[in-house]
């Protein structure tokens, strides 16, 4: 009884201590986020703006999904690090040059350095996490970004000048050596007994992993892309700063969700479903509530701070509320598909998110090509996205587990 009561106690302030350094990182982020936009120029704004756009969205191309099947696939680990080796630093270089063509950065190494950190933090977070090592999967994530606030908190008080692009890229890196370190202490041997998949095999869900991952990197943070570049410096600062007080506070709750329930889930398949259906309604009115309760506390951080960016704007304050909801929801589907979806099945889920994307250009293009405001048109065609994915992210939840019910009866 005594070994089992340490076990316990053990397992619940690792996952105590990776709570709280999951919340300092989200904190840090969300801190680091408002120095910007009450002390820095709509110029330094709209930089980082990119920066923080730029981190979400090129980790996924030099990974080719393999960081999901590093959770999904333990046994193999050591094969998937041995090729992330030789890949990542490969495709990252070459996005780096496509990233600097497009004009988000000012040089290819810029672009290079942001997604070859920005995969290897991901992949290090993975890693860590499929082990079950929490801890040293959250500082593999979050450990940039309490970094960050505190340059950024030097930057604000010596009122030096920094070019935050490169400054946040180099963070990253500097970051990646004690996952690194880590890594080299506890390799895969070590963790898990290895009996990897054929290469093949690996890639073909990871590649599927890649192309839902993209969708939703540009689901979240391209919006903030397309105003960075349709509109003014003005309209960047103010729906940054908006997304700021009114969208990104979700990333608390929803991302360490996410951190959690994909291994729980691949462990508790029946008792999840079971709940789920217990407490499906339960689950839609508390979504809704936690949406709208967390745009009252964005408004009125925003009455308490008063940004710089302007007045506080209802418009965009209602559409987060739907984002937010939607971004909550799916949540679920994401980690139960990324579990136990068979290639065909990430297949269906690949095609409606394709299709809930291509909705989402198409509102927003007939929006803002009949003369809605951009920041307005860019939001609802973003909510409209999300919404679409939660829905079709249900569906293809469902197929699966009706097939695994079917293939449980034969």
């Amino acid at each position: 009884m005594n070994t089992r009561f340490s076990a316990v106690f053990a397992f619940g302030r690792k996952l105590s201590l990776s709570v709280v350094i999951y919340a300092a990182g989200l904190a840090s982020l969300l801190f680091a986020d408002f120095l910007v936009i009450n002390n820095l120029e709509p110029e330094q704004i709209t930089d980082w703006a990119v920066f923080r756009s730029l981190v979400g969205i090129a980790a996924i191309l030099p990974l080719a999904g393999l960081d999901q099947v590093l959770v999904r696939s333990p046994r193999s680990s050591a094969r998937l690090l041995k090729i992330l080796l030789v890949q990542v630093p490969i495709v990252g270089g070459a996005l780096g040059v496509v990233i600097a063509l497009l004009g988000f950065v000012p040089n290819w190494w810029t672009g290079a350095g942001l997604a070859l950190g920005s995969a290897l933090s991901l992949a290090l977070f993975q890693y860590f996490r499929s082990h079950h090592h929490r801890v040293l999967s959250q500082i593999s994530q979050q450990g940039w970004k309490i970094a960050a606030l505190a340059f950024l908190f030097w930057l604000v008080w010596s009122g030096a000048d920094a070019d935050l692009l490169l400054s946040g890229v180099c963070l990253i890196l500097l970051v990646n050596i004690i996952g690194l370190a880590a890594l080299a202490h506890l390799r895969p041997g070590r963790l898990h007994t290895q009996n990897p998949e054929p290469a093949k095999d690996l890639y073909s869900i990871g590649l599927r992993f890649m192309v839902t991952a993209q969708f939703l990197a540009l689901s979240v943070y391209a919006e903030q892309l397309v105003v960075n570049r349709l509109g003014s410096t003005e309209e960047a600062a103010l729906y940054f700063a908006a997304a700021t007080y009114l969208l990104f506070p979700a990333s608390f709750c929803n991302g360490y969700i996410a951190f959690v329930i994909g291994p729980w889930i691949r462990d508790n398949h029946d008792r999840f479903l079971a709940a789920l259906k217990k407490y499906r309604f339960g689950l839609l009115i508390g979504i809704c509530v936690y949406a709208v309760v967390l745009s009252l506390i964005g408004w009125l951080g925003w009455i308490l701070t008063s940004p710089a960016v302007g007045a506080f704007n209802h418009g965009l304050q209602l559409i987060f509320v739907v984002s937010v909801a939607m971004r909550t929801s799916y949540v679920i589907p994401s980690g139960y598909v990324g579990v136990f979806g068979t290639p065909r099945q990430h297949d269906a889920l690949i095609a409606s998110q394709a299709l809930a994307l291509a909705v989402g250009v198409a509102l927003f293009t007939s929006l803002w090509g009949n003369g809605l405001e951009l920041i307005y048109a860019v939001g609802a065609a973003s909510a409209a996205n999300l919404a679409l994915r939660a829905i079709t992210g249900y569906w293809v939840m469902a197929l699966i587990a009706r097939s695994r019910g079917a293939a449980d009866e034969q």
